[in-house]
């Protein structure tokens, strides 16, 4: 089938005028198909280009409400199955396939500027340290450079394995010791300040535990004594955090082992992200006073007894 139309004032070439009225008229025939073409061009013309545009900018955002979505999911049903053995393994599993904590350029980069300040402001007095979660010696080397005497503690053997060599390449006599996940030192010793390295605060699971190791301090500090403590910081909880909490929660209530707290996250090792009042109130609820409180690059609390 074809359309017929009539153009005026238009004739081909080696057709002559037809009759009189009709002189200036050609007869021409439109195909389906190119009519068909025309049209999707108009109606680009007339505005797909916004609609192209516009489902490019809402499969984005469904994207990422899909990749939300499921890594609440995920995170919450590991959570929720996974034994504490399985989570303390996961927590290995994570530090010795990073590479930045065994590289020697990070090692040697010094401290983080928010963890300079803390310790200017609060340590520089000072002399001996006790340090848990040194890692592979970044803060350890650090400190020692700094003119501190200092104690250090890892649970990882494979990081407290780089540590040491690192010290040792640094002609420091000093060594990482041994101390099982979320414990204390077993010899008594007052220490004029005590550090709980970067962020491993956020890594003991469950406040039970948290308020065991804070309260097994005790001993090792006298009343001036300062005590260190970086976490992962949020400004509030949320719908994410409820979400993971009750996901969890549904499969622990068979296995009948501790509940999930709000906070607490896989990414794929475990954390737990803390709010300012949470982290005070532990400290509070285990008998520290409060000295001193920053969130501008990362959390970090100093308190005393």
């Amino acid at each position: 089938m074809e359309l017929q139309g009539v153009v005026y004032g238009v004739y081909h070439k080696g057709f002559p005028p037809q009759t009189a009225g009709l002189q200036d008229r050609t007869t021409f025939y439109i195909s389906p198909k190119t009519l068909s073409l025309a049209s999707i061009k108009i109606f680009w013309h007339m505005g797909c280009y916004k609609f192209i545009a516009k489902l490019s900018h809402s499969s984005f955002r469904f994207l990422k409400k899909l990749t939300d979505f499921l890594d609440t999911l995920f995170s919450g049903f590991w959570l929720g199955v996974m034994s504490e053995k399985s989570l303390d393994f996961s927590d290995e599993l994570f530090y010795n396939r990073t590479k930045q904590y065994t590289e020697e350029k990070y090692n040697q980069s010094g401290l983080f500027e928010w963890e300079k300040v803390m310790i200017e402001k609060h340590f520089s007095k000072l002399r001996n340290i006790l340090l848990i979660a040194a890692g592979g010696g970044r803060e350890t080397l650090a400190l020692i450079r700094m003119g501190f005497e200092v104690d250090s503690y890892e649970c990882n053997p494979k990081l407290i394995e780089f540590g040491n060599l690192l010290l040792n390449r640094n002609n420091i006599g000093n060594q990482i010791k041994y101390l099982p996940r979320n414990s204390v030192p077993g010899e008594n010793k007052k220490y004029d300040g005590i550090i709980v390295g970067w962020g491993a605060y956020s890594l003991i699971q469950g406040n039970k535990k948290r308020f065991s190791f804070l309260s097994g301090l005790y001993p090792f500090l006298s009343k001036e004594t300062p005590l260190m403590i970086s976490f992962l910081h949020v400004e509030k909880k949320t719908r994410k955090d409820k979400m993971i909490r009750n996901i969890s929660n549904i499969f622990r209530f068979f296995s009948h082992k501790d509940k999930t707290e709000l906070g607490d996250r896989l990414v794929p090792d475990f954390i737990h992200y803390f709010d300012e009042e949470e982290i005070k109130n532990e400290l509070v609820q285990t008998k520290f006073r409060i000295i001193d409180f920053s969130k501008d690059e990362y959390g970090c609390v100093i308190a005393g007894i």
